[in-house]
């Protein structure tokens, strides 16, 4: 006699397609972590790659600046006053500006008087401009040039130590920071000046020093006709070049993530150093701003 095979109970099959339910979420909800790694991954990586090609286009731009600063011909020649130089550099647009740091002021040499007017120019409120400049040049005025290191010794190391000057805010060092150097002589260069050094230095106001400076970046590279002193305070510019100079690369962020080097360099020319140059600043700037 055969025995009749026994059909799994109603509750049986329940519990059996639970667990196939529960199975089939849990893959899912792995599958689905997996995938969401997989992009952010992704979208890093590729972040990252943009940012590396940021980077690089900026450095390019920065030799570009160095190759056409020591170009034989006017016509291929950069000048060192400021003006802005475009480039496409693979699929990156690139802005270059060169400054003579001869055209900033010293930071461990200026008088209190120049530097009094450049906190006044850079919007400083009056009643705060006599302590943030006894405090400056308080903190720099122990610096004596060394010509052949081109560097102040005592006062200011780097112009980033501007940041620990007791009584100084942040702020008034981000304004006034863009004018100031360690690498030239005690009177700027305004033939290679900002519209805020030449006001610093001649008492101009804001229109005229801008005024000037156009008129500076008006004039072909060999020309010595420089345009009329603004202000009414004595003021020295010459074409000539000191041979230290602060090059600005800035990349674009249209295709990409912006990415800016702000590099002072030394230019090389001895018999023998294969170098162009030697580095003496190198800040990178990200397009969040930390450098």
């Amino acid at each position: 006699m055969m025995r009749a095979v026994e059909r799994p109970s109603v509750r049986q099959r329940g519990v059996a397609l639970l667990i196939v339910l529960w199975g089939c979420t849990l893959a899912a909800i792995t599958l689905g972590a997996l995938a969401t790694n997989a992009r952010v991954e992704s979208t890093q990586a590729r972040g990252q790659s943009l940012r590396m090609q940021a980077f690089y286009a900026a450095q390019a731009g920065i030799e570009q600046a160095v190759f056409r600063l020591n170009a034989s011909e006017d016509a291929q020649r950069w000048l060192a006053d400021g003006r802005p130089y475009r480039l496409k550099i693979g699929d990156s647009d690139v802005e270059v500006s060169i400054r003579d740091e001869d055209g900033k002021i010293n930071l461990n040499t200026a008088s209190p008087e120049v530097i009094g007017r450049l906190l006044a120019a850079s919007g400083v409120e009056a009643s705060g401009i006599p302590g943030a400049s006894a405090a400056i040049v308080g903190w720099g005025k122990r610096g004596h040039m060394d010509a052949s290191m081109l560097l102040a010794k005592g006062g200011f190391a780097s112009l980033e130590e501007l940041y620990r000057v007791p009584g100084l805010r942040a702020d008034i060092v981000d304004r006034i920071s863009p004018a100031l150097t360690l690498w030239s002589g005690e009177n700027p260069n305004l033939a290679h000046a900002s519209p805020l050094v030449v006001s610093a230095v001649t008492g101009a106001d804001a229109v005229a020093a801008q005024a000037y400076v156009a008129k500076v970046h008006e004039l072909q590279a060999g020309s010595s006709n420089l345009p009329p002193m603004p202000g009414t305070m004595p003021g020295s510019a010459s074409v000539g070049a000191s041979g230290v100079v602060n090059i600005v690369s800035v990349v674009k962020g249209d295709k990409g993530p912006g990415f800016t080097l702000d590099v002072t360099l030394i230019l090389k020319s001895e018999p023998g150093d294969p170098r162009a140059y030697r580095v003496v600043r190198w800040r990178e700037v990200s397009p969040s701003g930390d450098t």
